[in-house]
């Protein structure tokens, strides 16, 4: 908690993905939550067009809301970062129905992979 007994964007989004994602798929909430650190700061430091292209992801990345399109939003970006760094097929993820369909997990992908090349 912050000092003022606030949460910050990054405990809001660990406790979302702590209530929502099941194993075995719940293994790397904590490097994913280190991962969006680096990320956000890479895209705060990126050009005009990658911060214009990304800026909307950004703002749901950091929401401290409940609301059901930001949380499914959250999950879908920590579903992308497994399927990013190998951890799980999005293939695997659509079968199973942990995702809903793969448009919003390839947007994502896009986003991670201009970002940190643009670093």
């Amino acid at each position: 908690m912050s000092s003022k007994g606030e949460k910050n964007w990054r405990e809001h989004f660990k406790e979302i993905l702590i209530k929502n994602v099941k194993q075995p798929y719940d293994a790397y909430i904590d490097e994913f939550i280190n991962f969006l650190d680096k990320l956000i700061r890479t895209w705060d430091m990126s050009d005009e067009d990658i911060k214009g292209r990304y800026a909307y992801h950004v703002t749901l990345l950091q929401a401290l809301s409940n609301r059901t399109n930001v949380v499914r939003a959250k999950l879908n970006a920590y579903y992308a970062y497994l399927v990013y760094r190998k951890y799980a097929s999005a293939y695997k993820l659509m079968k199973s129905k942990v995702v809903a369909g793969g448009e919003s997990l390839y947007t994502w992908l896009r986003m991670y992979r201009d970002v940190m090349k643009s670093s």
